[in-house]
């Protein structure tokens, strides 16, 4: 579940600071999304854990990059971590058994934890 607190303003100033990050909390995956800025009084946040929305995954991985991920087989992740982390449907993994997966640093953290995947909402 997402959550959300904004002050809106018409554009943001040139001073408005946006932080935009993925962490993995307990076990789980957690985002948060932030622009905020004292000289205009913009502020706004949203978060929510499992994946990200697709823009706020993008400006995660225009910062961090990401990692090839091998899924299934002897040197992949657990077919199950992958589906859960990414809510990937049958299809969607077995595409990516055959090529793997894009993930971000803390996606890869997790999907390669010594654990039996990630822990549900």
């Amino acid at each position: 579940m997402a959550e959300h607190l904004m002050t809106i303003h018409p554009a943001p100033c040139p001073h408005c600071r946006r932080e935009t990050w993925q962490r993995i909390v307990d076990g789980r995956l957690r985002w948060e999304d932030q622009v905020h800025c004292s000289a205009c009084g913009t502020q706004a946040c949203a978060g929510g854990w499992g994946p990200p929305p697709p823009p706020v995954r993008e400006r995660i991985v225009a910062e961090e990059g990401t990692v090839r991920v091998a899924v299934g087989g002897p040197d992949g992740v657990p077919l199950k971590a992958a589906r859960e982390v990414f809510g990937l449907t049958l299809p969607e993994l077995a595409e990516a058994r055959r090529h793997g997966l894009e993930a971000t640093p803390s996606e890869a953290e997790l999907l390669r934890a010594p654990q039996s995947g990630p822990r549900s909402a």
